[in-house]
Protein backbone atom coordinates (compact mmCIF):
# COMPACT_ATOMS: atom_id res chain seq x y z
CA UNK A 1 0.00 0.00 0.00
CA UNK A 2 1.38 3.41 -0.99
CA UNK A 3 1.64 6.31 1.42
CA UNK A 4 -1.16 8.10 -0.43
CA UNK A 5 -3.43 5.07 -0.16
CA UNK A 6 -2.66 4.79 3.56
CA UNK A 7 -3.60 8.43 4.15
CA UNK A 8 -6.76 7.98 2.09
CA UNK A 9 -7.75 5.01 4.24
CA UNK A 10 -7.09 6.94 7.45
CA UNK A 11 -9.14 9.92 6.31
CA UNK A 12 -11.99 7.70 5.14
CA UNK A 13 -12.01 5.97 8.52
CA UNK A 14 -11.89 9.28 10.39
CA UNK A 15 -14.68 10.71 8.24
CA UNK A 16 -16.96 7.75 8.91
CA UNK A 17 -16.32 7.64 12.66
CA UNK A 18 -16.63 11.39 13.20
CA UNK A 19 -19.80 11.59 11.09
CA UNK A 20 -21.46 8.78 13.04
CA UNK A 21 -20.23 9.57 16.54
CA UNK A 22 -19.67 13.31 16.44
CA UNK A 23 -16.26 14.90 16.88
CA UNK A 24 -16.24 14.97 20.67
CA UNK A 25 -17.47 11.37 21.06
CA UNK A 26 -15.20 9.91 18.38
CA UNK A 27 -11.97 8.54 19.81
CA UNK A 28 -8.56 8.26 18.20
CA UNK A 29 -8.53 4.58 19.16
CA UNK A 30 -11.83 3.98 17.33
CA UNK A 31 -10.52 5.77 14.24
CA UNK A 32 -7.33 3.70 14.32
CA UNK A 33 -9.35 0.52 14.53
CA UNK A 34 -11.55 1.58 11.61
CA UNK A 35 -8.41 2.31 9.58
CA UNK A 36 -6.95 -1.10 10.39
CA UNK A 37 -4.08 0.39 12.41
CA UNK A 38 -2.82 0.27 15.95
CA UNK A 39 -2.97 3.49 17.94
CA UNK A 40 0.81 3.86 17.57
CA UNK A 41 0.49 3.15 13.85
CA UNK A 42 -2.09 5.92 13.44
CA UNK A 43 0.11 8.41 15.28
CA UNK A 44 2.89 7.57 12.86
CA UNK A 45 0.85 9.25 10.10
CA UNK A 46 -1.19 11.94 11.87
CA UNK A 47 -1.24 13.84 15.13
CA UNK A 48 -4.16 14.76 17.35
CA UNK A 49 -7.85 14.40 16.56
CA UNK A 50 -8.10 18.10 15.65
CA UNK A 51 -5.63 17.49 12.83
CA UNK A 52 -7.72 14.59 11.54
CA UNK A 53 -10.85 16.75 11.48
CA UNK A 54 -8.93 19.47 9.65
CA UNK A 55 -7.63 17.01 7.05
CA UNK A 56 -11.07 15.47 6.52
CA UNK A 57 -12.70 18.88 6.09
CA UNK A 58 -9.97 20.14 3.78
CA UNK A 59 -10.11 17.08 1.54
CA UNK A 60 -13.92 17.12 1.44
CA UNK A 61 -14.20 20.81 0.59
CA UNK A 62 -11.49 20.56 -2.05
CA UNK A 63 -13.40 17.72 -3.71
CA UNK A 64 -16.66 19.63 -3.56
CA UNK A 65 -15.10 22.79 -5.01
CA UNK A 66 -13.29 20.91 -7.79
CA UNK A 67 -16.47 19.07 -8.74
CA UNK A 68 -18.48 22.28 -8.80
CA UNK A 69 -15.86 24.10 -10.88
CA UNK A 70 -15.90 21.30 -13.46
CA UNK A 71 -19.68 21.36 -13.66
CA UNK A 72 -19.88 25.15 -13.93
CA UNK A 73 -17.26 25.18 -16.67
CA UNK A 74 -19.45 22.85 -18.75
CA UNK A 75 -22.63 24.90 -18.24
CA UNK A 76 -23.39 27.42 -20.96
CA UNK A 77 -26.25 29.49 -19.53
CA UNK A 78 -27.15 30.99 -16.14
CA UNK A 79 -29.98 28.47 -15.81
CA UNK A 80 -27.73 25.51 -16.53
CA UNK A 81 -25.15 26.88 -14.07
CA UNK A 82 -27.81 26.86 -11.37
CA UNK A 83 -28.71 23.29 -12.25
CA UNK A 84 -25.01 22.39 -12.19
CA UNK A 85 -24.73 23.78 -8.66
CA UNK A 86 -27.80 21.86 -7.49
CA UNK A 87 -26.76 18.62 -9.18
CA UNK A 88 -23.20 18.83 -7.86
CA UNK A 89 -24.34 19.40 -4.29
CA UNK A 90 -26.83 16.56 -4.34
CA UNK A 91 -24.38 14.20 -6.05
CA UNK A 92 -21.80 15.01 -3.39
CA UNK A 93 -24.37 14.34 -0.69
CA UNK A 94 -25.20 10.97 -2.23
CA UNK A 95 -21.60 9.82 -2.78
CA UNK A 96 -20.03 11.49 0.28
CA UNK A 97 -22.80 11.72 2.85
CA UNK A 98 -20.44 11.53 5.83
CA UNK A 99 -18.24 14.28 4.45
CA UNK A 100 -21.18 16.62 3.81
CA UNK A 101 -22.44 16.03 7.35
CA UNK A 102 -19.06 16.98 8.80
CA UNK A 103 -18.75 20.04 6.55
CA UNK A 104 -22.08 21.34 7.83
CA UNK A 105 -21.82 20.28 11.46
CA UNK A 106 -18.25 20.21 12.72
CA UNK A 107 -16.28 22.93 10.94
CA UNK A 108 -16.51 25.39 13.84
CA UNK A 109 -15.01 22.88 16.28
CA UNK A 110 -11.53 23.43 14.88
CA UNK A 111 -9.11 25.67 16.72
CA UNK A 112 -7.43 28.59 14.97
CA UNK A 113 -5.74 28.96 12.57
CA UNK A 114 -7.20 25.78 11.10
CA UNK A 115 -10.76 27.00 11.55
CA UNK A 116 -10.03 30.12 9.50
CA UNK A 117 -8.53 28.06 6.69
CA UNK A 118 -11.59 25.81 6.48
CA UNK A 119 -13.89 28.84 6.77
CA UNK A 120 -12.15 30.33 3.73
CA UNK A 121 -12.88 27.21 1.68
CA UNK A 122 -16.51 27.18 2.80
CA UNK A 123 -16.72 30.85 1.84
CA UNK A 124 -15.26 30.07 -1.58
CA UNK A 125 -18.07 27.58 -2.18
CA UNK A 126 -20.68 30.08 -1.00
CA UNK A 127 -19.26 32.74 -3.31
CA UNK A 128 -19.55 30.41 -6.29
CA UNK A 129 -23.22 29.94 -5.47
CA UNK A 130 -23.64 33.69 -5.03
CA UNK A 131 -22.09 34.28 -8.47
CA UNK A 132 -24.49 31.77 -10.02
CA UNK A 133 -27.53 33.56 -8.59
CA UNK A 134 -26.14 36.99 -9.46
CA UNK A 135 -25.79 35.96 -13.11
CA UNK A 136 -29.28 34.53 -13.05
CA UNK A 137 -30.98 37.47 -11.30
CA UNK A 138 -33.11 39.63 -13.65
CA UNK A 139 -34.15 42.15 -10.97
CA UNK A 140 -30.90 43.71 -9.78
CA UNK A 141 -31.22 42.39 -6.24
CA UNK A 142 -28.87 43.70 -3.60
CA UNK A 143 -25.88 41.74 -2.36
CA UNK A 144 -27.72 41.13 0.91
CA UNK A 145 -30.73 39.68 -0.92
CA UNK A 146 -28.55 37.45 -3.09
CA UNK A 147 -26.57 36.32 -0.05
CA UNK A 148 -29.80 35.33 1.70
CA UNK A 149 -31.07 33.51 -1.39
CA UNK A 150 -27.79 31.62 -1.75
CA UNK A 151 -27.83 30.53 1.87
CA UNK A 152 -31.47 29.47 1.58
CA UNK A 153 -30.71 27.40 -1.51
CA UNK A 154 -27.66 25.71 0.01
CA UNK A 155 -29.51 25.12 3.27
CA UNK A 156 -32.33 23.42 1.38
CA UNK A 157 -29.83 21.29 -0.54
CA UNK A 158 -28.08 20.27 2.68
CA UNK A 159 -31.42 19.23 4.12
CA UNK A 160 -32.39 16.97 1.23
CA UNK A 161 -28.93 15.62 0.28
CA UNK A 162 -29.54 12.67 2.61
CA UNK A 163 -31.70 9.60 2.88
CA UNK A 164 -34.61 9.10 2.44
CA UNK A 165 -34.51 11.78 -0.27
CA UNK A 166 -31.45 10.28 -1.99
CA UNK A 167 -31.26 6.52 -2.42
CA UNK A 168 -29.55 6.42 -5.81
CA UNK A 169 -27.78 8.60 -8.36
CA UNK A 170 -31.05 8.70 -10.30
CA UNK A 171 -32.75 10.16 -7.22
CA UNK A 172 -30.12 12.91 -7.17
CA UNK A 173 -30.79 13.82 -10.81
CA UNK A 174 -34.56 13.77 -10.39
CA UNK A 175 -34.40 15.83 -7.21
CA UNK A 176 -32.05 18.32 -8.87
CA UNK A 177 -34.64 18.79 -11.61
CA UNK A 178 -37.41 19.38 -9.07
CA UNK A 179 -35.36 21.85 -7.03
CA UNK A 180 -34.18 23.67 -10.14
CA UNK A 181 -37.70 24.00 -11.47
CA UNK A 182 -39.01 25.21 -8.12
CA UNK A 183 -36.22 27.75 -7.69
CA UNK A 184 -36.38 29.05 -11.26
CA UNK A 185 -40.12 29.08 -11.85
CA UNK A 186 -41.83 29.03 -8.47
CA UNK A 187 -44.32 26.66 -6.91
CA UNK A 188 -47.56 27.82 -8.53
CA UNK A 189 -46.46 28.16 -12.16
CA UNK A 190 -45.85 25.03 -14.23
CA UNK A 191 -44.80 26.45 -17.59
CA UNK A 192 -43.13 25.00 -20.65
CA UNK A 193 -39.87 26.56 -19.41
CA UNK A 194 -40.23 24.59 -16.19
CA UNK A 195 -40.67 21.40 -18.15
CA UNK A 196 -37.54 22.21 -20.17
CA UNK A 197 -35.60 22.81 -16.94
CA UNK A 198 -36.60 19.37 -15.71
CA UNK A 199 -35.53 17.71 -18.95
CA UNK A 200 -32.19 19.52 -18.92
CA UNK A 201 -31.41 18.44 -15.36
CA UNK A 202 -32.46 14.86 -15.96
CA UNK A 203 -30.11 14.63 -18.96
CA UNK A 204 -27.08 15.53 -16.82
CA UNK A 205 -24.69 12.58 -16.31
CA UNK A 206 -24.30 10.94 -12.89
Amino acid sequence: MTLGERYEGILNAACGVIARRGFHQASIREIARAAGLSLAGLYHYVGEKDELLFLVLGRSLDRLLESLDRSLAEAGTPESRLLALIQTHLDFGFHHAHALRIINRDHELLAEPRRAEIAARRQAYLERGLAVLRDLDPHGRSDAELFSATNLLLGMLNGIATRPFLRSADDARALAAEVGTLFLHGFLERSSRAEETSRLALRRPA
